[in-house]
């Protein structure tokens, strides 16, 4: 059977690695031209579904107890609340900025959710978050920039998106 050209590196990066594939990266684009394959390649295959939007692709399984992602959302939610609380343009800062470790560290120390990151096992103190920085890395939430500082990938819409999805599911819930 003929693959196409990037394959090997579609299936490691998306299945092994479990990283998002990203706009503008070789993989991506061969993703993209043959999406159809693709979704039934890893539905079929793995049971896995396939999400890919104009800037990133990532695997979603049913799995309910994923931690990575849970401290994400809640690294995220707190993170998004003190940007907005500043008064900064939330979705410019997120697209546009690079973030120090130092700056990140004092807005969450800062917090009046702080006892939420201390009570998230991931994310519970700084060398714990500093793991956890490099976990966001390795996934291609964030791009390094050296090792005190980092920005944000296309990536993170997707968790955004999520907490988008579940506030409204709530505030739904709410109105019945």
């Amino acid at each position: 059977m003929n693959y196409p050209k990037e394959h090997f590196q579609i299936v490691e990066a998306l299945l092994r690695e479990g990283r998002f594939l990203i706009e503008g990266e070789a993989a991506f684009a061969t993703l993209k031209e043959n999406r159809a394959f693709y979704q039934e390649f890893f539905k079929l295959s793995f049971q896995l579904d396939l999400e890919l939007t104009a800037d990133y692709a990532l695997l979603k399984s049913s799995r309910n107890n994923d931690a990575l992602a849970r401290d994400i959302c809640v690294f995220l939610g707190i993170l998004c609340y003190e940007i907005d609380r500043e008064g900064h343009n939330l979705m410019e800062r997120l697209q546009f900025a690079v973030f120090s470790v130092e700056e990140i560290e004092q807005k969450l120390a800062l917090s009046s959710f702080f006892e939420i990151i201390e009570a998230t096992p991931g994310l519970k103190d700084e060398p714990t978050r500093r793991k956890f920085y490099n976990q966001m890395a390795r996934r291609q939430l964030i791009i390094k920039q050296g090792e005190d500082a980092f920005r944000f990938t296309p990536a993170h819409r997707y968790f955004l998106e999520y907490a988008r999805s579940f506030s409204r599911l709530i505030i739904r819930e709410e109105e019945e």
